[in-house]
């Protein structure tokens, strides 16, 4: 029986080459393709599936190998950030294509999503009069891990109005479940941590430290690089008198400059805290850094205060990575330090306001490495 069934299959062999070898087949094994390369030289190589361009846009070149001419499309979720250029004949088979990107920055980002967060196109070459096709994937940004706009947060919508702020022990079930926490400073009662509409104030108006702790994060496991992006600005003026927060009226000091005496002006300092693993990638292992070139806000702004974290000086970025002493880790967690952290009261207040708090998970197989294009954390001149 098993004599009879290999001389079918003998049989049916040479039958099937043949049929293989039929151009109007369309699930025929086929001579002809259309792969694309990074380069000509990669053309022994596998094709490439997948591609990144830069975050701050530009154009990328890429080689077509086609046995047929061939359409070419572009293709993303509607934003039409990207570009392919009419393809280019050289000898033989092969063809030259462009795509071209748009910066990552000049997106509206949506609720939910980050600066940098990644976006994905598609390249599409097609020959359908003879059944070719490929996809080449074009991405750009990088995944995102954790990301708050803090729309979720009610309070005075004005830094300097503080009447319908709360401290986070009061914030509601929903609002703590977000998984953001604060230290109660030796000597103090409450985490001087207040809820504004949409943004977070960070320190009490009696020179009394505080940190805003970022939730843990369970995909951090897998993860040696992040990148971590926010805006930050420190306030602007003094407040009296300071207390919980929901019971009385502040009247908005709007348009008052404040005294440029010692003392009046706060610090203009943020200090970044790593717990649980993971180290700054440009410190030399260090878990800790201070920005103290936290920008102040213009009370005189027309659009104050819609405008307070729109100016670029406003935009941070750290990198941190992991390594095999200090590994990130699902407990690692980042501490937004304003002011002293004994719980003394200092001599000048040192009040910051966060928003736009974003960690991204950064794959240095599959991502463009940012970090060189500035080659420090602080101040984001990425974009």
């Amino acid at each position: 029986m098993r004599r009879k069934a290999l001389k079918y299959c003998i049989v049916l062999l040479p039958l099937l080459a043949v049929l293989s070898c039929r151009k109007d087949d369309a699930n025929a094994v086929r001579g002809d393709e259309i792969y694309v390369y990074d380069t000509r030289d990669d053309a022994e190589a596998l094709p490439l599936e997948r591609t990144w361009i830069s975050v701050r846009g530009g154009t990328n070149t890429y080689y077509v190998r086609s046995s047929r001419p061939f359409e070419i499309k572009w293709q993303d979720s509607g934003d039409g950030w990207g570009r392919v250029g009419t393809p280019e004949k050289l000898d033989g088979d092969w063809w030259k294509i462009s795509v071209t990107a748009d910066p990552i920055s000049s997106r509206t980002p949506l609720q939910g999503e980050g600066l940098y967060q990644r976006r994905y196109g598609v390249v599409m070459l097609t020959s359908s009069s003879h059944y070719l096709g490929t996809y080449l994937k074009v991405e750009q940004g990088m995944e995102q891990r954790l990301f708050s706009d803090f729309s979720w947060l009610s309070g005075s919508p004005e830094p300097n109005a503080t009447h319908k702020d709360l401290l986070m022990s009061r914030w509601t079930t929903a609002q703590q479940n977000m998984g953001y926490t604060s230290t109660v400073l030796p000597g103090q009662e409450e985490a001087w941590v207040y809820s504004k509409e949409g943004y977070v104030k960070i320190g009490s108006d009696k020179a009394i430290g505080a940190d805003l702790i970022t939730p843990r994060v369970s995909a951090f496991l897998n993860d040696t690089l992040l990148v971590v992006s926010f805006r930050a600005v420190v306030q602007n003026g003094a407040l009296e008198p300071d207390f919980s927060g929901g019971t009385e009226p502040i009247v908005p000091m709007r348009r008052i400059r404040p005294k440029a005496e010692e003392g009046e002006v706060d610090l203009n300092r943020l200090t970044l805290r790593i717990t649980g693993g993971g180290q700054f990638r440009d410190a030399g292992g260090v878990s800790s850094l201070t920005f103290d070139d936290i920008p102040t806000y213009d009370l005189s702004s027309p659009d104050y205060p819609a405008d307070i974290f729109r100016s670029d000086e406003a935009r941070y970025i750290a990198f941190i990575e992991g390594t095999e002493q200090n590994p990130v880790t699902v407990n690692t967690q980042i501490h937004f330090e304003a002011g002293d952290q004994s719980g003394q009261p200092m001599e000048r207040c040192n009040r910051i306001f966060l928003d736009d708090l974003c960690i991204y998970r950064f794959s240095d197989l599959f991502d463009e490495d940012i970090f060189p294009l500035i080659g420090r954390s602080g101040k984001d001149s990425v974009l």
